[in-house]
């Protein structure tokens, strides 16, 4: 019965721990991380009681497999790059990564500060967690349409008050 519910959750949630990985990882290891999450649950499958449960430990797995991934990867980076000098390449990425990272943080902050709770809500159920906009409007109570508005105009005043701040 627990097999069932795991197995039916982590399927019915995969495109959101996709999306979660590929923030973090890229594209290249999107899928090494969702089995690894995968095999870890399994192993502990007789803990979960609910779907909720399941889901919330599943997401934080995956984000810990990611930021893990990483961690080695800075590592063997770091290892090469004394080796062999032409390996600087690699760096850049990373750094790359980390300003992508500072961006996320300062548009993050803006979204927490500028956008009322239900307007941050919704966004970040699309943007961040990759839910449909039908099962948005679902959870709010709302329409389809209502959603993509909020999302729209949460969106636009983002992007002017960043744009505003840069100048």
């Amino acid at each position: 019965m627990k097999e069932e519910l795991l197995t039916s959750v982590f399927m019915r949630i995969k495109g959101r721990l996709r999306l979660t990985a590929r923030r973090i990882v890229g594209d290249d290891a999107v899928d090494d991380a969702l089995q690894d999450a995968f095999v870890r649950l399994w192993s502990r499958r007789s803990d979960f009681e609910s779907e909720h449960a399941v889901e919330g430990v599943a997401v934080t797995t995956v984000k810990n497999i990611c930021i893990d991934s990483l961690r080695r990867d800075t590592v063997r980076r770091h290892d090469d790059i004394d080796d062999n000098p032409s390996v600087a390449s690699v760096t850049d990425d990373y750094y790359e990564r980390q300003e992508q990272g500072e961006l996320y943080g300062e548009v993050t902050d803006l979204i927490e500060r500028q956008l009322s709770e239900r307007d941050r809500r919704i966004l970040y159920l699309r943007d961040r967690d990759g839910w449909e906009m039908e099962d948005i409007a679902h959870e709010m109570g709302i329409s389809e349409a209502n959603v993509r508005v909020i999302l729209s105009r949460s969106r636009k005043t983002i992007r002017q008050i960043y744009q505003k701040r840069k100048l």
